[in-house]
């Protein structure tokens, strides 16, 4: 059985930067159009000053060259070409990288998830993803004495 194709990930990243690329219009980014543009939406260099990056970086990136994209480097992309809260994600889960500015980035349960705890009749209480404890109801206190009221 094949493994997955270590180029595959870095060549879709590369597809969804050049397709973002080619639909941004040079005048929502206070560009000239100019006379003779032979690329449609932004030039390459134009979208490595918009995120400060190096016009070379940028082309790698873009090429699907195997090179480590960093998070901060996402972040610089996604502000610059001014993304969505849906197409920024979509590039980070490309990249597979974690968003360093993602909304929610504490963790914390929506508030109607902590209401149920509530609502349970037994024990119950709620982890995050480092096993910390964030909601628990009386039950679960009295069942887990010590390690819940701490």
């Amino acid at each position: 059985m094949k493994g997955q194709d270590p180029i595959a990930p870095a060549l879709s990243l590369s597809a969804f930067l050049r397709a973002l690329r080619e639909r941004q219009s040079p005048a929502e980014f206070g560009l000239a159009a100019g006379p003779r543009r032979r690329t449609p939406g932004l030039r390459r260099e134009e979208v490595a000053q918009l995120c400060g990056l190096s016009a070379t970086w940028y082309t790698w990136i873009e090429q699907g060259r195997d090179v480590s994209v960093s998070a901060s480097t996402l972040a610089r992309l996604a502000r610059g070409l001014r993304l969505s809260r849906a197409e920024r994600g979509y590039l980070f889960e490309l990249a597979g990288k974690r968003d360093p500015e993602r909304p929610g980035k504490r963790d914390d349960p929506p508030e109607g998830v902590l209401a149920c705890v509530d609502a349970i009749d037994g024990p119950a209480y709620i982890l995050d993803r480092t096993w910390s404890a964030r909601r628990w109801n009386a039950k679960a206190s009295r069942l887990f004495a010590g390690w819940l009221d701490c």
